[in-house]
């Protein structure tokens, strides 16, 4: 994935930025378009859960939990609840650079709506947009000296993994993993064996087998890679609680005499049978990896991706770094400037805060001669710092906005002249107007006069 933006990007929810309207319907002008409005990804919860570790619900990564759910009521009991543990993910990657920075997709949004609304705005606000939606902003992983390569997935699922066998793991909830198996549900003699009680995980109510059950760690083990693997095995193994109802055992054993095998889709080998999830894996190594996976020492990860996609030491660096820059914002300003400065926006210091807008500001050259409006909008902005756009055309122009439609009109026919003469000079950097209306003289020289 590189810094261009990408074919299909989903589009963003820019509500935040309806304050970039300029003015009321009558202070509008063809110049002046009204912001375009986005549809939304729903965003996610990102919830801090006690100190030290974060826990992986901060960036929704729930495991599914429909499977088995009815075939599990039966075997642990409705009535039966056992508490559901906290999932913390591990350490973070060590030998890994990682950012946060403003993806593609927003910052051409930022560029396109400032330069048309003509609004200076603080890269703190903007900043906090990026941060207010998942999808607004990617994860950078770059390999340090002795770092770990990166397998990153070519498909759309975003997934990205630190070794093969992690990679492998991800097979069963690949959302492509039917382009390459079906599944078949085949009738097997039922496990035998003195059996008294069975293993059900917590989290998702899934069934696992008696823990007495040669099969049991296999299973274990499937159950883990196939839902849980973003937490510590520790963690999923506390998860583990055990039913001795000797109903349970009866309906376990009825329903393990059926099981999954699978076989490929590709040509020739529809008849292969695989008995296991390893021999999927071995046979995914071999046909099919290569044209999945590509091993990279740089990888852009948006933030929507589920932390379930990512090997757990990446999946807690997207937690704890997503955590900290939704907290603090201001961090993300470095990596802003260098964002819109691609898209050639420019960048300057006002009041002691980092702006971007349609223009840097700047002084009107001296010796400029300027026509009675553009002096008399200049004059009325260093007069008046701070008042709003409404206000400044009423008293240049001496007609009041008005409340009915025709004194309405009357203002809009009025102010017109005003508006275009205004947006030059916003857009020469003379003035500046924030998005909150408000108009100022930025630079301290003495205004031009007629």
């Amino acid at each position: 994935m590189d810094e261009s933006t990408q074919e299909g990007a989903v589009a963003f929810d820019l509500s935040e930025l309806t304050d970039f309207q300029f003015g009321p319907d009558w202070a509008r002008t063809q110049s002046i378009a009204p912001t375009t409005r986005f549809s939304a990804v729903p965003e996610r919860s990102a919830r801090r859960k006690g100190e030290g570790r974060r826990t992986s619900r901060g960036h929704d990564s729930h495991p599914e939990r429909n499977g088995n759910r009815d075939r599990s009521e039966r075997i642990h009991g409705k009535s039966r609840r056992a508490e559901t543990p906290v999932r913390q993910l591990p350490d973070p990657a060590d030998g890994l650079r990682v950012e946060v920075r403003p993806s593609d997709p927003i910052l051409t949004i930022f560029s396109t709506e400032i330069q048309r609304q003509k609004r200076a705005h603080p890269l703190l606000d903007l900043a906090r947009v990026v941060m207010a939606k998942n999808n607004r902003y990617d994860v950078v992983f770059m390999k340090q000296e002795n770092g770990p390569t990166l397998i990153h997935s070519l498909r759309e699922d975003g997934s990205c993994w630190l070794t093969e066998a992690e990679a492998l793991a991800f097979l069963p909830r690949a959302p492509w993993f039917s382009e390459f198996y079906t599944s078949e549900r085949v009738e097997v003699d039922p496990p035998k064996g003195s059996f008294t009680g069975i293993a059900v995980c917590s989290i998702g109510k899934e069934v696992i087998g008696p823990v007495n059950w040669h099969g049991y760690q296999s299973a274990l083990t499937n159950l883990y890679k196939a839902k849980y693997s973003s937490m510590s095995l520790g963690s999923f193994r506390a998860a583990i609680s055990v039913n001795k109802d000797e109903q349970a055992v009866q309906q376990w054993l009825s329903e393990a005499s059926v099981r999954t095998v699978w076989h490929p889709t590709r040509e020739g080998a529809q008849e292969l049978r695989l008995d296991s999830l390893k021999d999927v894996e071995n046979d995914f190594r071999e046909h099919h990896f290569d044209s999945v996976f590509e091993t990279v020492e740089k990888v852009f990860i948006n933030g929507s991706v589920p932390l379930r996609n990512l090997s757990p030491g990446l999946a807690a660096h997207v937690s704890i770094l997503s955590g900290k820059h939704r907290r603090n914002p201001q961090i993300l300003i470095p990596n802003l400037c260098h964002g819109l400065a691609r898209h050639h926006m420019p960048i300057y210091k006002w009041h002691g805060h980092h702006y971007t807008g349609p223009s840097r500001v700047r002084a009107v050259p001296e010796g400029t001669v300027l026509a009675d409006r553009m002096t008399s909008i200049l004059n009325w902005s260093k007069e008046n710092p701070g008042k709003k756009v409404d206000a400044m055309f009423a008293e240049l122009s001496g007609v009041p906005a008005g409340t009915d439609e025709a004194s309405k009109q009357a203002a809009a026919d009025a102010y017109a002249p005003y508006t275009a003469d205004m947006i030059w000079l916003m857009e020469q950097g003379f003035i500046l107007v924030t998005n909150d209306n408000s108009v100022w003289f930025p630079k301290g020289q003495t205004a031009p006069t007629a």
